[in-house]
């Protein structure tokens, strides 16, 4: 196994590299996301939904971002509480870290670190910035599937790693 990619192809955010004849997508900036879980005190789960131009669909996600796609925002923490409060118009006291993995891991290097807030204060309507044009929705936990799938009949995609923060927060509250 080589050390280097080579360099196929570079674009105006990403690169394609490969590595031992595998071929892969890398961000140029931002190789690390966060993507943030986060629980109002009456107990509605904080979703994001916007356009995704990849997927020609509009997506549910949970609140996320690129860990130094900006200058000065390389700190994973301090990302997953910018993000939050840009997207949701929410802001926390605290994110504790849950874990970390791959993306996807046979077609980019990225990685992604799942974050719970805590200690959240709504300071705004969210939305995002500039033309992100995200639709903030706060549902109560109970509805959480029964919503999710219903979206998703309405042809709304559901990002798979909200699942998997489903199951995290889930555990939290069977924990407590």
């Amino acid at each position: 196994m080589s050390d280097e990619p080579k360099t196929v192809f570079e674009g105006t955010h990403v690169l394609v590299l490969e590595r031992d004849t595998w071929q892969y997508v890398e961000r140029k900036k931002g190789k690390t996301a966060v993507i943030i879980l986060a629980v109002t005190d009456d107990d509605r789960v904080l979703f994001v939904e916007q356009y995704r131009r990849p997927l020609d669909a509009r997506v549910i996600e949970f609140p996320a971002g690129l860990v130094g796609d900006e200058e000065g925002h390389d700190d994973p923490e301090e990302t997953a509480k910018l993000e939050l409060e840009e997207e949701t118009g929410y802001a926390c006291r605290t994110v504790e870290r849950l874990t970390s993995g791959p993306t996807s891991a046979g077609i980019t290097s990225e990685t992604v670190t799942f974050f719970r807030a805590s200690g959240l204060e709504e300071r705004g309507k969210g939305g995002g910035i500039g033309n992100e044009d995200i639709t903030v929705h706060r549902v109560p936990r109970g509805d959480v599937v029964d919503w999710l799938e219903r979206k998703n009949s309405e042809g709304i995609m559901i990002d798979a790693k909200v699942w998997a923060g489903l199951w995290f927060l889930d555990r939290e509250r069977r924990n407590t």
